[in-house]
């Protein structure tokens, strides 16, 4: 039996901002079942490979795939969810006219998952509400059930958590379990370097646009010596030459 393609392959990836190189030549890929970090400093290079792989900007070089099909196709959009950090959600409609205007987007929209999601989440008696007149978190709500409405096999987080109550946290902690124990996958950007460490199969570490790191986090640790994912990342990025110089400058700020 011929193996099925990963959820997410990309290859060689490269994007120029001008005379600035945002990525070079990243190579990764997430596996059905498994959640997959992208992790690295601000300006390191994620959020211009999430926008790669979701096709707000076109890269330079070098080749995405989603399920063996190639990222700007119509059907490799049907077969991933985007839960955004920075998108805003159109503030002019109420959540039932933003799911209405998805569904005619998204021939795969399941009404059934989508209400389920909303009440699961404490929006149920909030859709005809205008999405102007919701908090940051119930946006962040609504984003993350737009996201999952047509069941893509192919999850992509950016900052998940951010604006997320306690128990919405937890609940998306539970909800992320399910989705990769029913054969999903997950690309995750965070800066929670300790629940990356807890919840993610494998990571990816950038720095200054370049993969420096690549690998499941206990056997990263082992390798390199270190005692956790935080120990190794500052390593590995270089953040621990850079925070010595800051914290001498520190100590004679604050010396009385």
């Amino acid at each position: 039996m011929e193996d099925l393609p990963d959820p997410l392959a990309v290859a060689g990836l490269t994007k120029d901002y001008g005379s600035r190189r945002g990525v070079q030549d990243l190579d990764f890929k997430v596996r059905p079942g498994e959640v997959t970090g992208l992790l690295g400093p601000n300006g390191s290079g994620k959020s211009t490979t999430i926008h790669c792989i979701t096709g707000f900007i076109q890269p330079t070089s070098g080749a995405v795939s989603i399920c063996g099909l190639a990222q700007d196709s119509v059907e490799a959009k049907d077969r991933f969810g985007f839960f955004p950090d920075d998108l805003p959600v159109p503030e002019a409609l109420t959540a039932h006219e933003l799911m209405a205007f998805h569904r005619r987007l998204r021939p795969l929209f399941h009404n059934e998952t989508a209400s389920g999601l909303a009440e699961l989440l404490g929006l149920g008696p909030h859709l005809d509400k205008y999405v102007g007149d919701y908090s940051h978190g119930m946006k962040r709500k609504l984003q993350l059930v737009l996201a999952l409405a047509h069941r893509p096999d192919l999850l992509i987080l950016d900052e998940p958590m951010r604006g997320l109550d306690p128990e919405a946290g937890l609940l998306m902690n539970s909800l992320l379990k399910t989705f990769t124990r029913e054969g999903g996958a997950i690309l995750i950007a965070t800066h929670d370097l300790h629940a990356a460490e807890r919840s993610c199969d494998s990571v990816v570490i950038l720095a200054e646009g370049k993969k420096v790191a690549s690998g499941r986090p206990e056997e990263l640790i082992r390798e390199s010596g270190t005692k956790s994912l935080e120990e190794l990342f500052v390593h590995a990025t270089g953040l621990h030459l850079a925070m010595k110089g800051k914290e001498e400058q520190l100590q004679r700020l604050l010396a009385y």
